[in-house]
């Protein structure tokens, strides 16, 4: 009879074991779906066949559609140069640069998760433009016409943004200032890139909805779906990050980056942001140590501050840039 116990005993722990087992395998297999696929780069074919693009998955920026159509065009217009150059890493990246006649300064725009630059910053090219400053247009690393197979959610794309701002340095002069623009994953990887060491021209930092860190943005997402939960996906993912695309999800953080940050910060957000929590850049402002100033407005979804209010974000810009370059550089 005690042997009988015993067997039983013995037969539910191995199946309780091997549904243990079964359900770990399953979710690190949807976890490589969705995760491993959301950071691999997009085939060419892929990307035409199923059109692709980060507004789209924003309904509300339909609504500006033909603001942002007429930037591109007007863009697309001008005379541009291509430069390629090489990332730490060996990557190439590429990036197009409309340069402006006797220009004041150089803006370099890093743009978001799956997005580019001509989307992301089709809105305000005619305005930094026509204010006297070259625009420099990468495509991030995994996008566009970089290499790089993985987006690696702002850390090593804050090392490619320094490799940008090195040629910048050395392609204008030291003494024509640099500012750094980001929007989405590309503000989270211009405050990653204070950390580093930047030239010394480099005056500010624009972080248009930024999130704090690759992990609490993955953490964030799958609770906003509310279906996937945090554990043990997200800790999976952490795996697939290390193993695949060589980085960690908590590897750098812009919160700890503008703890040390000594260029002035402009930071702006939209409160009715469902895709980066508004939060996320109350707590990178409150821990800059650097000069600041936070915009945010109330009705904007995630990125569009300036598509709702550009007149105001234009005038604060300006005067953000006027105060950069009155303070006295930290290097």
């Amino acid at each position: 009879r005690q042997m009988c116990i015993r067997d039983r005993v013995c037969m539910w722990i191995y199946i309780v074991g091997g549904i243990v087992i079964l359900l770990f395998i399953a979710a690190f297999a949807v976890t490589g779906i969705l995760f491993f696929g959301a950071l691999r780069r997009i085939s060419p074919k892929k990307k035409k066949k199923s059109q692709i693009d980060t507004a789209s998955l924003f309904p509300a920026m339909e609504a500006y559609r033909e603001v942002i159509d007429a930037g591109r065009d007007w863009f697309l217009s001008k005379p541009r140069r291509e430069v390629d150059i090489t990332a730490y890493d060996g990557i190439p990246l590429h990036a197009e640069i409309l340069e402006a006649e006797n220009a004041g300064g150089t803006v370099l725009l890093m743009h978001g998760y799956r997005g580019s630059g001509l989307s992301n910053f089709a809105a305000v090219f005619r305005f930094y433009h026509e204010h006297g400053y070259n625009i420099v247009v990468p495509d991030e690393r995994a996008c566009g016409k970089s290499g790089g197979t993985y987006i690696t959610l702002g850390v090593k794309e804050s090392r490619d943004c320094k490799r940008w701002t090195e040629w910048i340095e050395k392609e204008y002069g030291q003494e024509l200032p640099i500012f750094l623009d980001g929007i989405s994953m590309g503000a989270t990887t211009v405050l990653m890139a204070t950390a580093l060491e930047l030239p010394g021209n480099v005056r500010g930092a624009i972080a248009d909805c930024g999130f704090t860190s690759p992990w609490e943005i993955v953490c964030a997402v799958l609770r906003a779906t509310g279906k996937i939960p945090v554990f043990p996906f997200a800790h999976i993912a952490r795996l697939y990050a290390r193993i695949f695309a060589g980085f960690g999800l908590s590897e750098a953080s812009a919160a700890d980056a503008m703890k040390s940050c000594q260029i002035p910060v402009f930071f702006a957000h939209g409160r009715a942001d469902r895709f980066v929590p508004y939060e996320m850049t109350e707590k990178n402002f409150a821990a800059c140590a650097a000069p600041k100033e936070l915009f945010c407005v109330d009705e904007a979804e995630h990125g569009m501050c300036y598509l709702i209010k550009p007149k105001e974000y234009e005038e604060k810009i300006l005067a953000f840039f006027e105060r950069c370059l009155k303070t006295e550089n930290p290097s």
